[in-house]
């Protein structure tokens, strides 16, 4: 069979391939303005790989089949060296395919990190990850909350966040957010994001950190990880006023004791 309908077929069954792949849901729900960025980001991904796949594939299984053993053939295979022209397409390709994803990885990146734009608006939020937990602090002037351990947001704000650790290497992780940094105990990290979607979304610590790993996942079980909760501008001012109505009462309790 000749190489150019090899690749006709190969192509359009990688086509075929990759629709399938792309109307599977496999994606959890958009809930971030940063995350249609990351979602077309990774279709253009799975599709390409598809495609790719299908043709190596149809190539691999059409070279088994034709350059087979035959039943009592011995002769020696045809010696080929040196095929100049192959050997620069088969550079060229992946070199092209490499460069075209790292573009359009960086350029996605680039494009939703806000807070290396220079954010002045919107919420500061402190965060700490211990095991086996994550500590906010809310770092606004109007609100200077500490050491929360719930994440509550306002919708369609960006949320500028700087992570790190107290003691290993834990990763902050909201799948719906698209959101993923690590945090590290002697660096501090940067990243930001914007809420879309009021909602309450699975945090998930994304690397191995100890016996207590799985804890760190609001999705399992017996988690004592609350769940980041996305509200109204509304309910945000008064979840506020309740931590710090909170916050008072034990001063003022702490107070008491001691005198």
């Amino acid at each position: 069979m000749k190489v150019l309908p090899l690749a006709i077929i190969g192509t359009v069954i990688g086509v075929v391939i990759s629709v399938l792949l792309i109307v599977t849901r496999t994606l959890p729900v958009r809930a971030s303005e940063q995350a249609a960025n990351i979602d077309y980001l990774y279709i253009f991904f799975l599709a390409f790989s598809g495609i790719i796949f299908a043709i190596v594939t149809l190539f691999l299984l059409v070279a088994v089949y034709r350059f087979r053993a035959r039943p009592n053939d011995q002769r020696e295979g045809k010696n080929v060296h040196g095929i100049t022209w192959l050997e620069i397409l088969w550079t060229a390709i992946p070199f092209v395919i490499v460069l075209a994803c790292g573009i359009g990885g960086w350029y996605v990146l680039a494009k939703d990190d806000v807070y290396a734009a220079g954010q002045k608006d919107g919420q500061k939020i402190h965060i700490v990850g211990y095991q086996f937990g994550w500590k906010f602090d809310y770092l606004n002037a109007d609100i200077a909350l500490m050491e929360q351990d719930e994440l509550v947001v306002p919708v369609g704000e960006p949320i500028a966040f700087d992570l790190t650790s107290n003691d290993v290497m834990h990763a902050f992780w909201v799948p719906a957010w698209r959101f993923q940094m690590s945090t590290l105990p002697t660096q501090t990290n940067y990243a930001s994001v914007t809420p879309s979607k009021i909602g309450t979304y699975d945090v998930v610590c994304a690397y191995l950190c100890g016996v207590g790993h799985t804890g760190m996942n609001s999705a399992v079980e017996g988690s004592i990880i609350p769940k980041v909760r996305v509200v109204s501008a509304a309910d945000f001012e008064t979840w506020v006023a309740e931590r710090k109505a909170e916050a008072e009462q034990a001063d003022q309790t702490t107070t008491a004791e001691a005198a």
